[in-house]
Protein backbone atom coordinates (compact mmCIF):
# COMPACT_ATOMS: atom_id res chain seq x y z
CA UNK A 1 0.00 0.00 0.00
CA UNK A 2 0.89 3.52 -0.76
CA UNK A 3 0.75 6.16 2.08
CA UNK A 4 -2.46 7.66 -0.19
CA UNK A 5 -3.86 4.35 -0.98
CA UNK A 6 -3.23 1.16 -3.60
CA UNK A 7 -2.00 3.55 -6.49
CA UNK A 8 -3.99 6.25 -5.51
CA UNK A 9 -1.77 9.78 -5.86
CA UNK A 10 -0.79 12.14 -2.75
CA UNK A 11 -3.09 14.97 -3.80
CA UNK A 12 -6.12 13.17 -3.96
CA UNK A 13 -6.00 13.39 0.20
CA UNK A 14 -4.86 16.48 0.36
CA UNK A 15 -7.89 18.61 -0.35
CA UNK A 16 -11.43 18.35 -1.17
CA UNK A 17 -11.89 21.74 -3.15
CA UNK A 18 -12.40 21.86 -6.45
CA UNK A 19 -9.20 23.35 -8.39
CA UNK A 20 -7.59 23.49 -11.85
CA UNK A 21 -6.03 20.19 -12.86
CA UNK A 22 -3.97 19.63 -15.66
CA UNK A 23 -4.67 17.11 -18.22
CA UNK A 24 -1.57 15.87 -20.19
CA UNK A 25 -1.52 13.28 -22.97
CA UNK A 26 1.31 12.01 -24.64
CA UNK A 27 0.42 9.87 -27.47
CA UNK A 28 2.19 7.11 -29.25
CA UNK A 29 -0.04 7.78 -32.54
CA UNK A 30 -2.10 10.27 -33.79
CA UNK A 31 -3.02 12.93 -31.25
CA UNK A 32 -6.21 14.23 -32.44
CA UNK A 33 -7.58 10.86 -32.45
CA UNK A 34 -6.62 10.84 -28.39
CA UNK A 35 -7.74 14.32 -27.60
CA UNK A 36 -11.31 13.71 -29.85
CA UNK A 37 -11.95 10.80 -26.84
CA UNK A 38 -10.67 13.66 -23.90
CA UNK A 39 -13.06 16.12 -24.85
CA UNK A 40 -16.15 13.71 -24.96
CA UNK A 41 -14.98 12.64 -21.36
CA UNK A 42 -14.25 15.78 -20.09
CA UNK A 43 -17.86 17.42 -21.89
CA UNK A 44 -19.94 19.30 -19.11
CA UNK A 45 -16.63 20.40 -17.32
CA UNK A 46 -15.49 23.88 -17.43
CA UNK A 47 -12.25 23.65 -20.08
CA UNK A 48 -9.30 26.51 -19.75
CA UNK A 49 -6.39 27.05 -21.57
CA UNK A 50 -5.36 23.93 -24.39
CA UNK A 51 -1.45 23.77 -24.82
CA UNK A 52 -0.27 21.36 -28.10
CA UNK A 53 3.17 19.96 -29.11
CA UNK A 54 4.28 17.43 -31.55
CA UNK A 55 3.37 14.81 -29.50
CA UNK A 56 1.93 15.91 -26.07
CA UNK A 57 -1.23 18.05 -25.02
CA UNK A 58 -1.93 19.95 -21.64
CA UNK A 59 -5.45 21.24 -21.12
CA UNK A 60 -6.77 22.56 -18.14
CA UNK A 61 -10.23 21.37 -16.13
CA UNK A 62 -11.70 22.76 -13.05
CA UNK A 63 -12.78 19.77 -10.41
CA UNK A 64 -12.47 17.96 -7.39
CA UNK A 65 -9.61 15.98 -6.83
CA UNK A 66 -12.26 13.07 -6.29
CA UNK A 67 -13.73 13.94 -10.04
CA UNK A 68 -10.17 14.23 -11.42
CA UNK A 69 -9.09 10.50 -9.92
CA UNK A 70 -11.90 8.94 -11.45
CA UNK A 71 -11.29 10.81 -14.76
CA UNK A 72 -7.91 9.75 -14.98
CA UNK A 73 -8.97 6.12 -14.68
CA UNK A 74 -11.72 6.49 -17.33
CA UNK A 75 -9.39 8.76 -19.83
CA UNK A 76 -6.31 5.54 -19.19
CA UNK A 77 -9.25 2.83 -19.94
CA UNK A 78 -10.21 4.61 -23.29
CA UNK A 79 -6.86 5.76 -24.45
CA UNK A 80 -4.92 3.02 -25.46
CA UNK A 81 -2.23 4.49 -27.63
CA UNK A 82 -1.27 7.20 -25.15
CA UNK A 83 0.15 8.02 -21.36
CA UNK A 84 -2.26 10.34 -19.52
CA UNK A 85 -2.28 11.46 -16.23
CA UNK A 86 -4.20 14.31 -14.23
CA UNK A 87 -2.75 16.50 -11.45
CA UNK A 88 -3.44 20.15 -9.46
CA UNK A 89 -1.99 22.78 -11.75
CA UNK A 90 -0.71 24.22 -8.33
CA UNK A 91 1.70 21.09 -7.57
CA UNK A 92 3.05 20.46 -11.54
CA UNK A 93 6.34 21.77 -11.52
CA UNK A 94 9.36 19.90 -10.40
CA UNK A 95 12.71 21.02 -8.70
CA UNK A 96 14.79 17.82 -8.60
CA UNK A 97 14.86 14.69 -10.90
CA UNK A 98 15.77 10.93 -9.59
CA UNK A 99 15.98 8.19 -11.93
CA UNK A 100 16.50 4.42 -11.99
CA UNK A 101 18.76 3.19 -14.22
CA UNK A 102 18.36 -0.46 -15.56
CA UNK A 103 15.22 -0.68 -17.19
CA UNK A 104 14.47 2.84 -16.58
CA UNK A 105 17.43 5.28 -18.00
CA UNK A 106 18.68 2.40 -20.20
CA UNK A 107 17.24 -0.71 -21.94
CA UNK A 108 18.89 -3.72 -19.60
CA UNK A 109 19.35 -5.20 -16.32
CA UNK A 110 23.47 -4.63 -16.38
CA UNK A 111 24.26 -7.18 -14.29
CA UNK A 112 22.44 -9.55 -16.72
CA UNK A 113 24.51 -8.16 -19.16
CA UNK A 114 27.42 -9.30 -17.62
CA UNK A 115 26.69 -12.33 -16.58
CA UNK A 116 25.20 -13.67 -20.44
CA UNK A 117 29.03 -12.38 -21.50
CA UNK A 118 30.48 -14.56 -18.81
CA UNK A 119 27.96 -17.69 -19.88
CA UNK A 120 25.65 -17.61 -16.74
CA UNK A 121 23.01 -15.74 -18.04
CA UNK A 122 19.81 -17.66 -17.84
CA UNK A 123 20.83 -18.55 -13.71
CA UNK A 124 21.57 -14.96 -12.58
CA UNK A 125 18.53 -13.30 -14.77
CA UNK A 126 16.11 -15.54 -12.81
CA UNK A 127 17.42 -14.05 -9.80
CA UNK A 128 17.34 -10.90 -11.21
CA UNK A 129 13.36 -11.10 -12.38
CA UNK A 130 12.20 -12.38 -9.08
CA UNK A 131 14.03 -9.25 -7.14
CA UNK A 132 12.63 -7.07 -9.49
CA UNK A 133 9.32 -8.35 -8.85
CA UNK A 134 9.51 -8.27 -5.19
CA UNK A 135 9.45 -11.88 -4.90
CA UNK A 136 12.99 -11.85 -2.39
CA UNK A 137 15.14 -9.51 -0.60
CA UNK A 138 17.08 -7.46 -3.00
CA UNK A 139 20.03 -7.34 -0.64
CA UNK A 140 20.30 -10.61 -0.64
CA UNK A 141 19.42 -11.24 -4.57
CA UNK A 142 22.25 -8.74 -5.33
CA UNK A 143 25.07 -10.56 -2.88
CA UNK A 144 23.99 -13.85 -4.02
CA UNK A 145 24.47 -13.04 -7.59
CA UNK A 146 27.96 -11.03 -6.99
CA UNK A 147 29.19 -14.26 -4.81
CA UNK A 148 28.53 -16.19 -8.37
CA UNK A 149 30.46 -13.99 -10.00
CA UNK A 150 33.87 -14.15 -7.57
CA UNK A 151 37.13 -14.68 -9.74
CA UNK A 152 35.63 -13.01 -12.79
CA UNK A 153 37.28 -9.87 -14.56
CA UNK A 154 36.20 -6.14 -13.83
CA UNK A 155 36.53 -5.20 -17.33
CA UNK A 156 33.06 -7.18 -18.35
CA UNK A 157 31.46 -4.70 -16.60
CA UNK A 158 33.21 -2.06 -18.46
CA UNK A 159 32.31 -3.66 -21.78
CA UNK A 160 28.55 -4.21 -20.91
CA UNK A 161 29.07 -0.26 -20.34
CA UNK A 162 30.43 1.11 -23.11
CA UNK A 163 27.53 -1.25 -25.44
CA UNK A 164 24.17 -0.89 -23.16
CA UNK A 165 22.02 1.36 -24.91
CA UNK A 166 19.45 4.15 -23.63
CA UNK A 167 16.03 3.88 -23.50
CA UNK A 168 14.08 5.84 -26.40
CA UNK A 169 13.51 9.35 -24.68
CA UNK A 170 16.46 9.36 -22.29
CA UNK A 171 18.31 11.82 -23.52
CA UNK A 172 15.59 14.76 -24.30
CA UNK A 173 14.15 14.05 -20.58
CA UNK A 174 17.51 14.94 -19.21
CA UNK A 175 18.31 17.41 -21.98
CA UNK A 176 14.72 19.02 -20.76
CA UNK A 177 15.69 18.83 -17.54
CA UNK A 178 18.77 21.06 -17.69
CA UNK A 179 17.42 23.46 -19.49
CA UNK A 180 15.01 24.14 -17.04
CA UNK A 181 17.47 24.17 -14.64
CA UNK A 182 15.98 20.56 -12.80
CA UNK A 183 18.80 19.11 -10.45
CA UNK A 184 19.23 15.06 -11.59
CA UNK A 185 20.12 12.60 -9.93
CA UNK A 186 20.37 8.81 -11.31
CA UNK A 187 20.45 6.26 -8.65
CA UNK A 188 20.88 2.48 -9.43
CA UNK A 189 21.10 -0.82 -7.98
CA UNK A 190 23.74 -1.73 -10.33
CA UNK A 191 27.37 -0.93 -10.27
CA UNK A 192 29.45 2.31 -10.22
CA UNK A 193 31.12 0.41 -13.98
CA UNK A 194 28.34 0.91 -15.45
CA UNK A 195 26.79 3.56 -13.51
CA UNK A 196 28.85 6.47 -13.69
CA UNK A 197 29.45 6.63 -17.55
CA UNK A 198 26.05 6.62 -18.20
CA UNK A 199 25.21 9.25 -15.27
CA UNK A 200 28.42 11.25 -17.23
CA UNK A 201 26.76 10.64 -21.22
CA UNK A 202 23.71 12.03 -20.27
CA UNK A 203 24.86 14.85 -17.71
CA UNK A 204 23.27 14.16 -14.30
CA UNK A 205 24.48 15.99 -11.71
CA UNK A 206 24.69 13.15 -9.12
CA UNK A 207 24.95 9.44 -9.65
CA UNK A 208 24.30 6.68 -6.05
CA UNK A 209 25.57 3.44 -7.16
CA UNK A 210 26.69 0.05 -5.70
CA UNK A 211 30.60 -1.18 -5.65
CA UNK A 212 32.30 -4.30 -6.41
CA UNK A 213 34.67 -5.20 -3.97
CA UNK A 214 38.10 -5.77 -6.45
CA UNK A 215 41.63 -7.59 -6.10
CA UNK A 216 43.93 -6.74 -9.11
CA UNK A 217 40.70 -6.19 -11.07
CA UNK A 218 39.10 -9.05 -10.62
CA UNK A 219 35.70 -9.34 -8.43
CA UNK A 220 35.88 -11.00 -5.12
CA UNK A 221 32.12 -12.47 -4.96
CA UNK A 222 31.43 -9.15 -1.94
CA UNK A 223 29.83 -6.08 -2.46
CA UNK A 224 30.98 -2.96 -0.42
CA UNK A 225 28.36 -1.11 1.72
CA UNK A 226 25.81 0.60 1.48
CA UNK A 227 23.63 -1.41 -1.02
CA UNK A 228 21.67 0.79 -2.50
CA UNK A 229 18.01 -0.81 -2.21
CA UNK A 230 14.93 0.37 -2.16
CA UNK A 231 15.04 2.35 1.53
CA UNK A 232 18.29 4.07 0.19
CA UNK A 233 17.47 5.08 -2.73
CA UNK A 234 14.07 6.92 -1.24
CA UNK A 235 16.68 8.48 1.35
CA UNK A 236 18.46 10.26 -1.11
CA UNK A 237 15.66 11.58 -2.44
CA UNK A 238 14.69 12.67 0.88
CA UNK A 239 18.18 13.81 1.66
CA UNK A 240 19.13 15.65 -1.46
CA UNK A 241 15.51 17.34 -1.46
CA UNK A 242 15.98 18.87 1.98
CA UNK A 243 19.98 20.08 1.00
CA UNK A 244 18.12 21.75 -2.32
CA UNK A 245 15.35 23.48 -0.11
CA UNK A 246 13.16 21.57 -1.85
CA UNK A 247 9.39 19.98 -1.03
CA UNK A 248 9.32 16.39 -1.53
CA UNK A 249 6.22 17.80 -3.57
CA UNK A 250 8.58 19.25 -6.02
CA UNK A 251 10.62 16.29 -6.66
CA UNK A 252 10.08 13.45 -9.30
CA UNK A 253 11.31 9.79 -9.28
CA UNK A 254 11.36 7.38 -12.24
CA UNK A 255 11.66 3.55 -11.82
CA UNK A 256 10.43 0.63 -13.07
CA UNK A 257 10.88 -2.09 -10.53
CA UNK A 258 9.63 -3.04 -6.94
CA UNK A 259 12.64 -1.37 -5.07
CA UNK A 260 11.81 1.84 -6.71
CA UNK A 261 8.33 2.15 -4.67
CA UNK A 262 9.82 3.73 -1.50
CA UNK A 263 11.15 6.61 -3.48
CA UNK A 264 8.22 7.09 -6.09
CA UNK A 265 5.67 6.86 -3.14
CA UNK A 266 7.62 9.78 -1.28
CA UNK A 267 8.35 12.03 -4.15
CA UNK A 268 5.60 14.28 -5.47
CA UNK A 269 5.34 13.00 -8.54
CA UNK A 270 6.34 8.87 -9.00
CA UNK A 271 6.08 7.85 -12.30
CA UNK A 272 6.13 3.83 -13.32
CA UNK A 273 7.71 3.59 -16.18
CA UNK A 274 7.19 0.29 -18.72
CA UNK A 275 6.95 -1.07 -15.01
CA UNK A 276 6.73 -4.29 -13.19
CA UNK A 277 3.27 -5.38 -12.47
CA UNK A 278 3.86 -4.31 -8.36
CA UNK A 279 4.97 -1.01 -9.12
CA UNK A 280 2.71 -0.32 -11.79
CA UNK A 281 -0.18 -1.28 -9.14
CA UNK A 282 0.79 0.66 -6.38
CA UNK A 283 1.34 4.38 -8.67
CA UNK A 284 -0.48 6.48 -10.07
CA UNK A 285 1.01 7.71 -13.16
CA UNK A 286 2.70 5.41 -15.79
CA UNK A 287 4.11 5.22 -18.79
CA UNK A 288 2.89 2.59 -20.73
CA UNK A 289 3.18 3.05 -24.56
CA UNK A 290 5.38 6.38 -25.09
CA UNK A 291 8.94 7.06 -23.99
CA UNK A 292 10.69 8.79 -21.35
CA UNK A 293 10.89 12.31 -22.85
CA UNK A 294 6.77 11.96 -21.49
CA UNK A 295 7.89 12.34 -18.47
CA UNK A 296 8.77 16.42 -18.79
CA UNK A 297 5.35 16.91 -19.36
CA UNK A 298 4.27 15.16 -16.52
CA UNK A 299 6.73 17.20 -14.28
CA UNK A 300 5.63 20.05 -16.39
CA UNK A 301 8.65 21.22 -18.38
CA UNK A 302 6.97 21.22 -21.95
CA UNK A 303 8.39 24.93 -22.36
CA UNK A 304 11.68 23.48 -23.12
CA UNK A 305 9.88 21.71 -26.28
CA UNK A 306 10.01 24.56 -29.04
CA UNK A 307 7.41 22.41 -31.00
CA UNK A 308 4.78 23.90 -28.51
CA UNK A 309 2.08 26.33 -28.98
CA UNK A 310 1.31 27.74 -25.78
CA UNK A 311 -2.39 29.30 -24.85
CA UNK A 312 -4.64 28.06 -27.24
CA UNK A 313 -7.96 28.69 -26.57
CA UNK A 314 -10.70 25.47 -26.45
CA UNK A 315 -13.70 26.82 -28.47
Amino acid sequence: MTAAGQGEPGWLRRSNTSQPFVVTICASGGLDEALSVVHAELDGLKIGVQTRFAKACNLTVECSPARAWSLLQLLRNRLADADVYLQPEAERGKCLLICDMDMTIVDAETLDEVAARLGMGEEIATITTRAMHGEIDFNAALRERIAMLAGKPEQVFHDVAQQVRLNPGAQELLAGARAAGVHTILISGGFAQVAEPVAERLGFDEVHCNHLELEARTLTGRVREPIINADLKCQVLQHSAQALGLRLRDCCAIGDGANDLPMLTAAGLGIAYHAKPILHAATSCHIDVTDLASALYFMGLESTDQAGVAGLKLE
